[in-house]
């Protein structure tokens, strides 16, 4: 996985401890994103300080092939809005992962339903050709 870096209103320094900080803390994302290739994922995190409030806020933008996603927290420590806007990403990770993994198991599931609502009110007349026949006569059953 690739990670870039932008700041804003930071002080040399501060962006080192941030960057420091910042890889410490992948762990966790890295082993979500493990089946891409490391070129396939960047990660893109920009911090922004701001002096009237004492505050930090961080944005973490996640790039993979199928979908982006962004994580973005603000606190009064750049320790807490990292992690933060890192628990943001993981959280939409470990959703989108689930989703690819039951995304054949509920077509699957419904298609199964289907027969069985079909067989349950003696239509054995009726022939399913296809996924959208099946459809429409699940939404002419539910109608009658």
């Amino acid at each position: 996985m690739k990670i870039q870096f932008s700041f804003k209103n930071t002080e040399h320094w501060e962006e080192q401890r941030i960057k420091e900080y910042a890889q410490s803390k992948m762990e966790s994302i890295v082993k979500l994103l493990s089946h891409l290739d490391d070129d396939e994922a960047n990660l893109s995190i920009r911090s922004e300080r701001f002096d009237k409030n004492n505050a930090y806020q961080v944005e973490m933008s996640l790039e993979i092939p199928t979908k982006n996603m962004i994580g973005m927290e603000a606190s009064h420590t750049i320790e807490k809005a990292i992690d933060l806007s890192k628990d943001r990403l993981v959280k939409q990770l470990r959703r989108y992962d689930e989703l690819l993994k039951n995304k054949g198991k509920k077509w699957s599931n419904l298609k199964r339903d289907i027969k069985e609502l079909v067989e349950s009110r003696q239509h054995k007349s009726l022939t399913i050709k296809s996924d959208q026949e099946t459809v429409e006569a699940m939404e002419s059953l539910e109608s009658a």
